[in-house]
This record gives C-alpha cells, structure tokens and sequence, in this order.
C-alpha cells in the first residue's frame, strides 16, 4: 500500500512540473472608427512568421459600426507572443496597401508599437503570457 502512495505522489509531483498552463485572454481592440468589414487577428510564437505567415491561433471577427470590440481566446499556453490584426473592410481577405506598400486598412499590433515605415518586428509586439487571464488593448492605426 506504501508503494501506491509513493508512487501517486511521484507521478502527481511530475506532472505538476510539466503542465502547461492554459488562460482566457481578451484582445480588446479600439480604434475602430465604426467600421465595418472582418477583423483578422494573429497570434505568432515564432518571430519569422510575424506579423502575416502562420499564425498560432487566429480569429476572425465580423465588426459593425463599433468603436472597440472584445475578443476571447481561450486555452491560450504559457509563452511569448506577437499580435497582428487588421480590419479587412472590403472584405477581401487580406490587408490593402497603396502602391508605396502602406496600409489603406485600419491595422495594429501588440504593445501598441507602430513604426514610421514598417511593420512592426516580432521583439517589438512580443509580450508574455504566465498563467493568468488578462486583456490584451491594442488600438488600430
């Protein structure tokens, strides 16, 4: 009977130090101007895919006539992250760009960092997520 103990104890200590802890995050988007179209939100782990290649989560939100929306993830992972959004409001699927390649779409990313001419970088909009439910505000350009 000791021996099922033990070992209960063993697996519940080594489990409990390899458990990735999931969260409820709320990316709470401003800025909107009530506008209407499809927002595109991306959440990147790898820098080389930030801001547009393969996100690790996405969600894709119809918005009308709003000022600010909130958007839920759920079961989010402990890690570093870089979000990316746009409001696609031709509904075309993608973010429209003048032809000098700036963005004719309202678009934002985390940390609210914007550059004067480019897109922010990944150590720029990278931010940590610990455990914890928290808001994420990122306000459009």
């Amino acid at each position: 009977m000791k021996i099922i103990y033990t070992t209960a104890f063993a697996f519940f200590l080594f489990t409990s130090f390899n458990m990735q802890v999931n969260s409820k995050q709320t990316v709470l988007v401003s800025n909107l101007q009530n506008k209407s179209g499809r927002l595109f939100i991306g959440w990147y782990t790898a820098p080389e895919s930030f801001p547009g290649k393969d996100p690790d989560f996405t969600k894709e939100v119809a918005v009308n006539n709003l000022s600010e929306i909130s958007v839920p993830f759920d079961n989010i992972p402990d890690g570093r992250y870089g979000i990316s959004i746009y409001l696609d409001e031709n509904n075309n699927g993608k973010l429209d760009m003048n032809f000098l390649g700036i963005p004719k779409e309202k678009y934002g990313f985390s940390n609210n960092v914007f550059p004067a001419t480019r897109a922010a970088n990944f150590e720029e909009a990278a931010f940590e997520i610990q455990g914890k439910s928290g808001t994420i505000p990122i306000r459009l350009k």
